[in-house]
């Protein structure tokens, strides 16, 4: 049993390391390690009645209702890969991000082998993949704006990140870049400046409460259509992660090299590829698939 709770932190530790690199979706490690329904079912279990069994003093009851064990060992994992990775993640995008790409390439392409390998496409599950790439492609290729940092904005802020994370494929990192909010967020756990951190967080606990439900809901009724649709999200996601890209476009890598008059760092994108893939492949066989 301990060997499971292990288990659990370190494939919430991939999620939080996923999540805090803008375009790559916690979600889809979740969904690749086996644990996706399992983490939004907990998340789902949270519901007001709660607050009158803790009255109660109905303890055991509300920890196995919310699989409170299963959730904590995960949601630590997360917290932990998150905010230690979030500086790192922003020291290697700025010195060598191809390779960064690359190995979020080689994770989602090696994803996407283990998720589809198995399934049987009917036309309706095909046409709802085409739907979650259009919708993916459509929120990748955005154009960003810029928020000023509020309470109120910083609220929302964590909302909209925190329901992006739970879908495989679309990043909650992401989502703050085209909203300006994500330098913002970065500086601040840098910084230690807790009120924006805290305005953050409840934006992600209503959010949480929120969307896991309904993703919950929507499992229940219509799982094999749900996951079709996640399938497209997480296929949406290569086009982010092409390692050799600008604000202006997507290059191969004697362009990129020429255009930026940065190193392609080719042979390390390449090694950095093939190493998401090893991790991507150790993943899927630690979650018993």
């Amino acid at each position: 049993m301990k060997k499971d709770y292990i288990v659990w932190a370190l494939k919430g530790a991939a999620m939080g390391a996923a999540d805090a690199v803008p375009g790559v979706s916690g979600g889809t490690m979740a969904l690749i390690t086996g644990i996706y329904e399992r983490f939004i079912a907990a998340l789902a279990a949270f519901r007001p009645s709660l607050v009158q069994q803790l009255w109660r003093g109905e303890f055991r009851n509300v920890w196995q209702s919310i699989d409170g064990t299963f959730l904590l060992c995960v949601g630590s994992g997360i917290l932990i890969s998150l905010f230690s990775m979030l500086n790192l993640m922003h020291w290697l995008l700025t010195v060598c991000p191809p390779a960064v790409w690359a190995f979020f390439m080689g994770v989602i392409l090696a994803s996407l082998f283990f998720l589809v390998r198995n399934r049987d496409w009917s036309g309706a599950d095909l046409l709802l993949l085409l739907v979650g790439l259009i919708i993916a492609l459509l929120l990748i290729t955005a154009s960003g704006t810029e928020v000023t940092a509020t309470p109120l904005t910083l609220f929302l802020g964590g909302a909209l990140a925190i329901s992006a994370m739970l879908l495989p494929g679309i990043s909650g990192s992401f989502m703050l870049l085209l909203l300006g909010l994500y330098p913002v967020i970065v500086e601040a756990v840098h910084a230690r400046e807790l009120v924006t951190i805290l305005w953050v967080a409840l934006g992600c606990a209503a959010g949480i409460l929120t969307v896991s439900r309904i993703l919950q809901w929507a499992l229940s009724r219509w799982h094999n259509a749900v996951i079709s649709c996640m399938l497209g999200f997480v296929m949406g996601a290569l086009v982010k992660v092409w390692p050799w890209q600008t604000d202006e476009g997507w290059y191969l890598p004697a362009e990129y090299a020429s255009v930026t008059t940065e190193s392609a760092w080719l042979g390390l994108s390449v090694l950095t590829f093939f190493v998401g893939i090893v991790v991507v492949s150790i993943l899927h066989a630690r979650s018993g698939k």
